[in-house]
């Protein structure tokens, strides 16, 4: 009878034990996410691929950017610089990784749909994924910092009267159609070179190389304040919210038609919902930390969120406004 009841009760002990391992297996299954899921991710480093040279304002804005996102997202952030091709390097380079949100290209968006308007490239603006805006701003038109031009109006008269040497990024993209909008509202013709990204503008006009160049506004003002350049003009209809002071190329020529940029994180296409509303959180909170703030606005970038679907709306209609000038971009080529 002893012996019995032992056995029944080791059967019992053993058929729980069996009951309790599966519904474990199924809790384990059922909760755990799989990798890509939002739930997961992120499991490993992020990689902001930065299509210019170190130094200027996207890198800078990445590198300031760095620490409080990779706070949100608690693994590291990684700031990788891939300049070249007028940003299509690193367009094309971030467009054909794995969708798994941990390549993340910090674009001007501008060059993107330039880019794609003028070069056989492999990608298409539309279809990369996109998470946030950092900055929606007017190009500066920047000199030497004991240059004799003190306004742009002194730079355009000089360039009536003798060669000025003017430096922008990359080769017929956006920074050289502003140039050439420029050069088309004021009647001037300026030596134009191509640079890699602001930062070697700046080097070249502090060294004497070039008389000017066009730069991110941020970068501009950064290195007017430290006495290295003196930002003497913005590219747009209006003069920027900030520095009410700066003239636009419109106030001393009415029939420019250059206007700003856009800046902002994109993924590879395919990047799953869940994984870009989390990265688009994390930037969001990222961006609002005080101390964020507080250095963006000392760096003078004013940084703006429009969120994903504002952002991909926003650049397919400067896509479609950028292709009136695709056949004086290409000639460019040439």
């Amino acid at each position: 009878m002893t012996i019995n009841f032992f056995r029944h009760l080791k059967k019992q002990q053993f058929m729980f034990a069996v009951s309790m391992s599966f519904l474990l297996a199924f809790a384990f299954t059922v909760g755990t996410p799989v990798e890509g899921q939002a739930g997961k991710w992120p499991t490993k480093p992020v990689r902001l691929i930065v299509p210019f040279s170190a130094g200027g304002l996207v890198d800078t804005f990445a590198r300031g950017l760095q620490p409080y996102l990779s706070k949100e997202l608690g693994v590291h952030v990684i700031v990788e610089d891939m300049p070249g091709a007028g940003t299509r390097i690193a367009n094309a380079y971030v467009y054909e990784q794995k969708p798994d949100g941990y390549t993340i290209l910090v674009a001007n968006s501008a060059e993107l749909t330039v880019g794609e308007i003028v070069h056989k490239v492999d990608y298409k603006t539309e279809d990369f994924t996109y998470i946030d805006t950092f900055l929606m701003e007017q190009p500066a038109i920047v000199v030497k910092a004991d240059s004799p031009y003190n306004t742009l109006k002194d730079l355009i008269e000089a360039a009536k009267k003798k060669k000025i040497i003017f430096g922008h990024i990359g080769t017929a993209g956006f920074y050289h159609l502003q140039t050439l909008l420029i050069e088309e509202a004021t009647g001037v013709k300026f030596t134009k070179v191509p640079y890699k990204g602001g930062a070697p503008i700046g080097s070249n006009i502090q060294g004497g190389h070039i008389h000017a160049g066009i730069v991110g506004f941020g970068f501009g003002v950064k290195q007017q304040k430290v006495g290295n350049l003196k930002t003497i003009g913005v590219c747009g209809q209006t003069r920027h919210k900030f520095y009410p002071d700066i003239p636009c190329v419109k106030d001393i020529a009415p029939s420019f038609k250059g206007g700003p940029y856009v800046m902002g994180l994109l993924a590879p296409p395919g990047l799953a919902d869940e994984i870009r509303d989390t990265l688009e959180k994390a930037y969001q909170n990222a961006i609002k930390n005080k101390d964020f703030d507080k250095w963006a606005k000392k760096s003078a970038m004013y940084v703006t969120s429009i969120g994903h679907e504002n952002y991909k709306k926003k650049m397919i209609q400067f896509k479609k406004d950028y292709m009136i000038y695709k056949d004086k971009l290409r000639a460019l080529m040439k």
